[in-house]
Parts: C-alpha cells; sequence; structure tokens
C-alpha cells in the first residue's frame, strides 16, 4: 500500500493584492533521497514559510506550469511516493509567507526510485525483557507485532521515522483478557487485529490496543493463523499447528478440526495465495486447499522444513516457498515445485512479496539473513544486522521484518 500523499496539477499563480512580502530566498538544503516507488524530499526550515514541491519526470523540472506536479504545504521530511521505479525524476521548490506570491524557486535535484530490500536499518530491541516475536500484521495505517509472554506492540507507519525505523512509535497493549499470558505465534488482520497463542488462545482488538478474548482453538503447538473469503462469500479461519493439526471457523467461537489424518508432520505456516489457503510444514511438507475443509499433499522435492510461502502475480514463477538449511521452491501454478540452489544455509522463516509494482520475492530469516529475487528463479543475499528474523511484511515502499529478542528492522 502506497503513501497517500494528496498532489493536484497546478500552475503556481497568485493574483491579486498580497498583505505580505514574499520570501527573498529560495529554500536551501533540498535533496531528494530515492525510495522505492518514492523519493523523499528534505530541507532547511523557516516556520513562518509555506512550502511547495514541483516535481516531473527527466533532468528538469518546470515550475508552475501543467507539465509539473505540485505538492502544498509540504513539511520536511515529505514523501513523494506514486512515481515509477527506474525513472529519474527531477524536483524543485518555493515558499510563500502568508499570502504571499512565491518566492524564488531552488534549484532542481534529482532522483530515481529503485527497489528495496538491500539496505536495512535495525531498530531497539522491543519489550523489556525483550521478547522473541513471530508474527506481524498491517491494516493501512498501524502495525501490530507479537510474541512470546503475550508480548503486543502497536506502531503506526512513519515511513521517514528514525528511530523507531519506518514507526513513529511502539505501544503496548493498554488492555488484556484477564490472566492472559500466552506465546502468541501468529496476527492476522481482516479489519481487525486477531492473534493466536501456541496454547489455541484467541484475542482480537479494532486497534492494537485494547483485545478480548474469543473461542479458543481446542489443541496446543498451534503455529499460524489465515482468514479469506474462500469458496463463496463464506469469511473463514484456518489455524494450523503441531502433528498435523488444522482447525476451522466461521465465527471464531467454537473451531472444528479438519484434515486429521493428512499429515502427522509439524505444520509451521499457512497462507491465503491465489484464493486458496496453502500450508507448509516440516519434512517438505505443502498442503492446498480452496476452502479450508478439503486437503491436498503437494510434492515440493525436498524434505527440509519448510517455514512460509508466497504469490507474486506479476512474475512467471509466481509461487515461492522458504525453510530451513536455505531451502527455496518455487512454481509457476502453485502445482508442481523446483527446488531453488540455495544462496545461503542459514534457515529462512518468513517471506512476502514486495516492491512498488509487487515484483520482489524477499525473505529473511536466523542471523538476520535476508534474500530476493525479481524474476523467482535468481536470489541475492543481503543482512539485516538484526538477529533472528521471524516475519517480514511490505508496505508503502518499506519492508518492516520482526524476530527473536525484540528484533525489528527495516529496508527502504
Amino acid at each position: 500500500m502506497r503513501l497517500l500523499i494528496p498532489i493536484v496539477a497546478a500552475v503556481f499563480v497568485l493574483s491579486g493584492c498580497h498583505k505580505t512580502d514574499p520570501p527573498g530566498a529560495s529554500p536551501t538544503g533540498v535533496t531528494a533521497t530515492p525510495g522505492d516507488g518514492l523519493v523523499v524530499m528534505s530541507w532547511d526550515t523557516q516556520p513562518e514559510l509555506t512550502y511547495w514541491i514541483f516535481f516531473q519526470p527527466g533532468s528538469t523540472v518546470s515550475v508552475a506550469t501543467p507539465d509539473s506536479i505540485a505538492i502544498r504545504r509540504a513539511i520536511s521530511p515529505r514523501p513523494v511516493s506514486g512515481l515509477t521505479n527506474g525513472i529519474q525524476y527531477a524536483f524543485a521548490m518555493n515558499a510563500t509567507r502568508d499570502d504571499s506570491s512565491a518566492g524564488p524557486n531552488s534549484l532542481s535535484v534529482v532522483a530515481t526510485p529503485r527497489l528495496a530490500g538491500a539496505d536495512w536499518v535495525s531498530g531497539t530491541q522491543l519489550g523489556a525483557p525483550p521478547q522473541n516475536l513471530k508474527s506481524i500484521a498491517f491494516n493501512g495505517s498501524r502495525f501490530v507485532t507479537v510474541g512470546d509472554a503475550a508480548t503486543i506492540f502497536a506502531g503506526d507507519l512513519s515511513y521517514t521515522n528514525v528511530d523507531p525505523p519506518g514507526v513513529l512509535s511502539w505501544m503496548p497493549p493498554t488492555t488484556l483478557p484477564l490472566l492472559f499470558a500466552s506465546d502468541l505465534t501468529s496476527v492476522i488482520n481482516n479489519g481487525t487485529f486477531i492473534a493466536m497463542g501456541a496454547d489455541g488462545q484467541v484475542i482480537s482488538s479494532a486497534d492494537g490496543l485494547t483485545w478480548s478474548a474469543n473461542g479458543p482453538v481446542p489443541a496446543s503447538g498451534m503455529s499460524d493463523l489465515a482468514f479469506g473469503f474462500v469458496g463463496g462469500a463464506t469469511p473463514t479461519f484456518v489455524a494450523v499447528g503441531a502433528a498435523g493439526k488444522i482447525y476451522l471457523t466461521t465465527t471464531l467461537v467454537s473451531w472444528d478440526q479438519v484434515g486429521a489424518s493428512l499429515t502427522p508432520n509439524d505444520l509451521t505456516s499457512i497462507s491465503l495465495l491465489n484464493g486458496s489457503f496453502t500450508v507448509t510444514g516440516s519434512g517438505g511438507t505443502l498442503l492446498t486447499s480452496p476452502h479450508g475443509n478439503d486437503w491436498s499433499a503437494l510434492n515440493s522435492n525436498t524434505t527440509n522444513t519448510l517455514r512460509g510461502a508466497a504469490f507474486n502475480p506479476n512474475l512467471s514463477v509466481q509461487y515461492a516457498a522458504v525453510g530451513d538449511a536455505g531451502t527455496i521452491i518455487v512454481s509457476q501454478d502453485g502445482l508442481n515445485w523446483t527446488v531453488i540452489t540455495p544462496p545461503l544455509a542459514q534457515d529462512l522463516l518468513g517471506i512476502t512479496v514486495g516492491g512498488a509494482s509487487g515484483s520482489r520475492f524477499l525473505a529473511v530469516g536466523r542471523g538476520g539473513a535476508v534474500v530476493y529475487s525479481d524474476d523467482g528463479m535468481s536470489w541475492f543475499v543481503a543482512s539485516s544486522g538484526a538477529s533472528n528474523l521471524a516475519k517480514v511484511r511490505y508496505t508503502s515502499g518499506m519492508y518492516l521484518a520482526v524476530g527473536d529478542g525484540g528484533a525489528n528492522a527495516v529496508a527502504r
């Protein structure tokens, strides 16, 4: 999801009588820093001035013409989103004072947006003491991450924030169910944040801060939770866990076990990929179901534990799954899978799809390992500088990953 930045095509012409004189100098310290599908503009600010940003593709920008796009009342630093990676853009600025006409234009600066994922910044560990974080969800403006010992933190998206990176601040919950102490293994958002514990306890929250109890999964060893409208318009929640356990509900009140004899292997993740649920597990387990009731086992061509899967409709190789010992398997149709020579040996624990145009697979794992691919076949290695990372999400031009010891890291 991109940052929502209001933009208007404008011819910057102010007419009539002005009560104040325009600024005598152009804005100073103007810089343009490329991001993923965006550019961050920064400049020296004076409190009495109102700043305008003008931009257009190319090496120069024609300020206050129909060819340029204007952003009014900009505050530094300001992300300019909706840009195309690999295309150079030129930016210039001017300012007004109260209702004055515009002052002089700054010199143009240029930047070329590019994919994120190679360069990471780690934040301060979350928790006192820090707990292992297992999952992360996003509702369009707020992240929620959960982990051991009923750990929950909520943080509002702030792309340019430095500490913590990518989030305005991390907030602990204000209300939890009485005596709630589960090791939380999964959190999702379907308009409401829903978290599940290893002991099967399920809690939900509208804002990530005030939580209430739901009907528990009647099993222990639960690892992951997913939601989807499948098989029609029925909202379906599916939870998976140890020894092949799969539970389903449409109400979050009572859960029914399904696929009880399908596999004895531990199940590690569940995702809704291209309209079907996909489950990974130990021994190379890979299961799929169109609606959560009837499950089929697929041949993953590996015996290593698989930890996560993702779907990218923008690539010819649309499916990828990752797991222990750097395992990566890919598929064009989600049914027939091929093992890729791993680019590293660390266990990979989580995978997502990112990039402003949704063109990149990116996975994280132990030792802060990061691998990414723009075609599903060639994979490249980066390092987050964090400890073990369990899950990663992409939104608004950045990846946010969480993991052991309260680890949180951002790639922009």
